[in-house]
């Protein structure tokens, strides 16, 4: 785990190292765990499972989601400096970024979270933004089969980063980046399966799921300012 956060537990996989190669971090757990940020603000959300959420002095008994197509999960925003923890029989992902400015340490309840349908035909998807302003920007968007999102393509000031899981689990989709602020084209498609993270540092982002599956991705910006300046590619708008 990078130094921005610790995080233990007996099944923790690191998905993403914040430091040289950008501002975010992100880790998956399955099973209890034990975190603690340091000079970092952290989002921890539950995927599926029954247990309790601990947050500084904040704790919440979890359960109500068994995946992440179904609603809104329980999560929790933490400060710097604090320590959080996963109880129980829970799956949980915990995304970071070192910050100059704190939060508040808060449970988000699920009913508290704005979802909204955006797009229409072919890129209609839902939106469920669980925290949309500070140094932490995150949220989570499912796509239907064939759908595209991050539509009309757009760039941020902030640094972005998609966690993809798909239904089924074989699905899979298209993470289309491209650049032509240069004068001349960058393109750098991915295939993303389920599980996969990319980290998005510039350019033009949308994305596309394959026929067949349902394509979910949790997303998190990270910037200097705690708004988003969205600036879309005026050739698509």
């Amino acid at each position: 785990m990078d130094s921005a956060v610790l995080l233990k537990g007996e099944r923790c996989e690191p998905l993403l190292t914040a430091g040289s190669a950008g501002r975010l971090g992100a880790a998956r757990t399955l099973g209890p765990a034990r975190g603690q940020t340091r000079d970092a603000v952290a989002w921890v959300v539950v995927e599926r499972g029954a247990g309790r959420l601990v947050a500084g002095d904040a704790v919440v008994e979890v359960a109500g989601r068994d995946e992440v197509f179904e609603r809104p999960g329980w999560s929790a925003l933490v400060g710097r400096s604090t320590e959080f923890a996963i109880e129980g029989d829970l799956a949980a992902t915990t995304v970071w970024c070192a910050a100059d400015r704190d939060v508040t340490t808060r449970m988000i309840d699920p009913e508290e979270v704005e979802e909204e349908e955006r797009g229409d035909g072919p890129t209609r998807r839902r939106v469920r933004t669980y925290v949309p302003d500070g140094p932490l920007i995150v949220g989570e968007t499912l796509n239907p089969p064939g759908g595209w999102s991050s539509w009309p393509p757009h760039r941020h000031e902030h640094e972005e980063c998609y966690l993809y899981r798909f239904t089924p689990a074989h699905g899979f989709g298209v993470h289309v980046g491209f650049d032509d602020a240069s004068g001349e084209p960058v393109d750098r498609p991915v295939l993303v399966r389920d599980g996969h993270i990319e980290r998005i540092t510039d350019g033009w982002h949308p994305v596309v799921a394959a026929p067949g599956a349902t394509m979910y991705y949790l997303w998190a910006l990270a910037g200097d300012t705690d708004s988003v300046d969205t600036r879309v590619d005026p050739r698509f708008e």
